[in-house]
């Protein structure tokens, strides 16, 4: 897929429209085209923009994109744009130790409230039926406006339904941890992981997982940001809180993200 800018050009009255405020436009003479008569620039309407309003865009729209949502990206694209993000925003690290450890040898407990709970290995469904490859998209939380830390992947994975129905959960289950090597935590609202499209990830284009993103797996969520893609997994702890954990599309959950330090700590000598 070629990389490419975006850039769209609106006019005052479109970007007034689009943030619902008011706009004031001058009615130029059909006669005096460049508006240069008095009469032109004395004639003036206002015109209230409230939000729902249709406004209609441009006849032709010149400029590039960087994000197609009918293309699929390359390892070496995805590499680009989100290997470098995730390393830094998406919560847990490469661990040293684990990177090149191919998805086949790599285990993981499911634990907690469960009935059966199991230790198992992805090497078990790399090739069985139980895996699934779909097309998905993954756009890093802080991606700025015009940023292309996003795309789309098709990615082969472990479908969470498929491991809940092996360990079935105990009735009270109201939350999923997902812990990964390095010790870092995810915890999400059981219903809100079971209820979406969610795989623990081990391959991208046909490709192993450390050839774009980085690391041996990693659980995709669909329609949440990839700062809740936890990766290097070796445990899902499913448990019955008091209070679960707030949904990721809530105030709640962005306001407590955007509360998180986004500078290193100095403790002797060293950024911790």
């Amino acid at each position: 897929m070629a990389t490419v800018k975006k850039t769209i050009a609106l006019g005052a009255s479109a970007a007034m429209a689009l943030s619902g405020l008011g706009a004031t436009f001058a009615m130029a003479n059909p006669g005096d085209p460049d508006g240069q008569s008095a009469g032109a620039a004395q004639k003036s309407t206002t015109m209230e923009m409230r939000e729902g309003d249709i406004v209609p865009m441009p006849k032709a729209v010149i400029g590039e994109f960087t994000f197609c949502q009918t293309e699929v990206a390359t390892n070496e694209e995805l590499a680009a744009r989100l290997a470098g993000a995730s390393k830094y925003l998406c919560g847990s690290q490469l661990v040293e130790q684990n990177q090149g450890v191919a998805p086949e040898e790599w285990e993981f407990a499911i634990t907690g409230s469960v009935r059966h709970p199991e230790v198992m290995s992805l090497g078990e469904y790399l090739d069985s039926d139980r895996s699934e490859t779909v097309v998905m998209g993954c756009t890093c939380l802080g991606n700025p406006v015009d940023g292309n830390a996003t795309a789309n992947a098709k990615v082969t994975g472990l479908p969470i339904r498929e491991l809940m129905a092996m360990v079935e959960p105990d009735e009270g289950v109201n939350t999923m941890v997902l812990v990964s090597a390095d010790g870092y935590e995810v915890a999400l609202p059981y219903t809100y992981v079971v209820q979406r499209r969610s795989s623990i990830v081990f391959a991208v284009n046909g490709a192993p997982l450390a050839e774009s993103v980085g690391g041996s797996n990693q659980l995709w969520l669909g329609s949440t940001p990839a700062s809740y893609f936890a990766r290097d997994i070796v445990e899902i702890r499913l448990e019955d809180r008091q209070t679960p954990p707030p949904s990721p599309s809530s105030a709640e959950a962005r306001a407590a993200y955007q509360n998180l330090p986004n500078i290193g700590v100095l403790y002797g000598g060293k950024v911790r």
